[in-house]
């Protein structure tokens, strides 16, 4: 069963943003203290979102 559902576009949404956030935020602020926190923030929201997909993705799979 393939789930499209809005579970998981904005799972990949979320996941886009944050990715987005972490590049703007390296490029611009590059040599700050701000580079890190928001850096390691976005980090762990991209792995949130990717630990989520195989957690909750593939239950629904089987």
């Amino acid at each position: 069963m393939n789930d499209t559902g809005i579970g998981n576009t904005a799972r990949w949404t979320v996941f886009g943003l944050l990715l987005a956030v972490n590049v703007i935020s390296n490029i611009t602020l590059k040599g700050t203290w701000l580079e890190i926190p928001i850096s390691v923030l976005t980090g762990i929201g991209v792995v949130a979102v990717i630990v989520d997909y195989l957690v909750r993705g593939r239950r629904r799979e089987r």
